[in-house]
């Protein structure tokens, strides 16, 4: 880390002066007289005050010694008369050594110190602030001492709770209106699950472009592509899942249904597909066309902010493509596939028990069970 500061106070002794009252009674001097001869060494008495003629505020006028005589070996030569002599201030005063405190910075009644640090070129700060969260936890600080991190971390903290309600919110609002056009749930848990799934390829983008494209990741960028992906992707699962909703009341069986579903959608799915990932390539790869100067421009000023929000749709895109075109049809599929198969199961599992089943019954025959079952 580089460019290091904070606002402690500078590395100095401030001296704390405290007044022996029991000593300064024995000798008869006042505290006031002691507390007097102490300013003339410091700040100097206050005697008057003089306002100018061109100006509004008074200016104090106060008598202190020459500059040469305000040191700290000054309180070990300095007098003050008693009834008995000169007695040495050092008598009458202790002087305590302690950190020097210039200014003091509190924010909500809490005092504040800032420390302050840029990065190198190409490290990210979220890596630096990883390292340093578990050094400040093992470094032993007192219980009244209590840290945080500010800054850009502070800022992405704020940003994933944004985006982590506006998903939710998004994703609530599709469930209504999805609930209403399908008025099946499963079809809406189905169409909402690509939503979800594909979060998984914006994951698998971001590690692999991490380590090409950019060294760092943003929560915003990233989160408004994750957003915005989740707009195309339930467009698609809309699109198949009415298909299959059409076939099925058309008579199709549920898992010819979810073929066919799968095969009429598959041109408009791949249109959409390739043409939002070919116009987002650009973009993720940093390069600007620039049709003016008919020249083609690489890692062009300010492109390097709309790589992770690319990244985010053409990865994620990609990946949601895959599992509109091949989980959704067996999610969709598998209610009656599971019941076919697992009832031949149960069915199997019964004969080899040698269960009977209710239906085999005929009305008003009672059954009994045979003394070997």
């Amino acid at each position: 880390m580089i460019e290091l500061e904070d606002n402690r106070t500078a590395p100095g002794i401030e001296w704390s002066l405290a007044v022996d009252r029991e000593a300064a009674g024995r000798y008869g001097v006042d505290v006031v007289a002691v507390g007097q001869a102490i300013q003339y060494l410091t700040g100097g008495v206050l005697v008057g005050r003089f306002r100018p003629d061109d100006a509004e505020d008074e200016l104090d006028i106060r008598v202190r010694f020459t500059p040469e005589g305000r040191n700290a070996t000054a309180f070990q030569t300095l007098k003050i008369p008693t009834a008995q002599g000169p007695v040495p201030l050092s008598y009458f005063v202790k002087s305590i050594p302690a950190q020097q405190v210039t200014s003091i910075q509190r924010r909500d009644s809490q005092r504040l110190v800032l420390v302050q640090a840029n990065t190198l070129p190409g490290v990210a700060a979220n890596q630096k602030i990883a390292e340093l969260k578990p050094w400040l936890e093992k470094a032993g600080l007192e219980d009244s001492v209590r840290w945080k991190f500010t800054g850009a971390d502070e800022e992405g903290q704020k940003a994933v709770v944004f985006f982590m309600t506006a998903i939710a919110a998004s994703l609530f609002m599709m469930m209504i209106i999805l609930l209403w056009q399908f008025n099946s749930f499963y079809g809406v848990v189905v169409t909402l699950s690509a939503v979800i799934l594909s979060t998984v390829g914006v994951l698998l983008g971001v590690q692999v472009n991490l380590f090409h494209t950019f060294d760092y990741i943003s929560v915003i960028m990233l989160g408004t592509g994750v957003v915005a992906l989740a707009g195309v992707v339930v467009g698609h699962n809309i699109v198949l899942v009415d298909t299959f909703y059409q076939l099925r009341q058309q008579g199709y069986e549920a898992d010819e249904a979810a073929v066919r579903a799968a095969t009429q959608r598959f041109r408009p799915v791949m249109l959409t597909t390739l043409v939002t990932v070919v116009g987002l390539l650009p973009l993720m790869f940093q390069i600007h066309p620039d049709f003016g100067r008919a020249i083609m421009e690489y890692a062009a000023p300010g492109s390097e902010w709309w790589v992770q929000l690319s990244a985010a749709v053409v990865w994620g895109l990609s990946f949601a493509t895959l599992l509109t075109l091949v989980l959704t049809p067996v999610l969709l599929a598998a209610p009656k596939v599971m019941s076919k198969r697992f009832g031949q199961l149960f069915d199997g599992l019964g004969k080899a028990l040698g269960w009977r089943h209710q239906k085999d019954v005929s009305p008003g025959q009672v059954q009994h069970p045979s003394p070997a079952e």
